[in-house]
């Protein structure tokens, strides 16, 4: 299903920005601007997340007086799903003039990689499970990295799942936290910034890790010895 374009018009903007919900991530000061993340369901029942900026901007030799933060977010919902990387489904994006809203529905029955750990450690066929959930987030990551594609905030909290531990798992995994996604000159540096971050900002142990490298090594299709160190 193709994405929804970019709204500049300001057709279903205000729409959007009246919509009330919960705060999940409370307005804050942020690159000068505020950011903030409301949860609201809809009238037939799907959770959906909708962050709202205001003044909230980025700049780069592309736009040096600046651009929408949302926007490159929504470049980036653009370039995950042309990779074929599994990402929330983008239902919004809109700019009006100084305030953007990215709209997208929740990953249902998904959690966090380290949530998924913490809960499922000691139950039976939890390392066979874990290793399916490690070697399909190998591949998709490898799918992201070819494309020469960085995530630039890897963490574990970042990385989701969606499986339960038996003997012959199915697994699910998909990707958050878009913001800082860019393009970089080689697949190499891509995966050379992002994969170690797994290594420090995650619950998984030296075992764990080596089998997710030498996963990582073969969905890649060429040794990364850094990886190993």
């Amino acid at each position: 299903m193709p994405l929804p374009k970019l709204d500049s018009t300001g057709q279903f903007f205000e729409q959007w920005w009246s919509t009330q919900g919960e705060w999940v991530e409370q307005p804050n000061q942020r690159r000068g601007g505020e950011s903030g993340v409301l949860r609201t369901t809809t009238e037939d029942g799907k959770v959906i997340y909708i962050k709202r900026q205001e003044n909230h901007i980025y700049r780069d030799i592309f736009h040096p007086f600046g651009q929408a933060t949302i926007i490159r977010e929504y470049k980036a919902y653009c370039a995950l799903t042309k990779a074929q990387v599994n990402v929330p489904k983008l239902i919004y994006c809109g700019v009006q003039n100084k305030k953007a809203i990215l709209v997208t529905e929740a990953l249902d029955g998904f959690i966090d990689l380290d949530s998924w750990m913490e809960q499922n450690q000691g139950q039976p066929f939890y390392a066979e499970t874990l290793n399916k959930i490690l070697t399909e987030t190998a591949t998709m990551l490898a799918k992201l990295h070819l494309n020469k594609l960085q995530h630039g905030s890897l963490y574990g909290k970042h990385l989701f799942v969606k499986a339960e531990t038996n003997e012959q798992p199915l697994v699910e995994v998909a990707l958050l936290d878009l913001e800082k996604i860019k393009k970089r000159n080689t697949a190499k540096e891509a995966a050379l910034h992002d994969i170690p971050k797994i290594k420090r900002h995650s619950l998984l142990n030296s075992e764990q890790w080596h089998f997710f490298v030498n996963a990582y090594e073969q969905a890649f299709g060429s040794k990364l010895p850094k990886l190993h160190q």
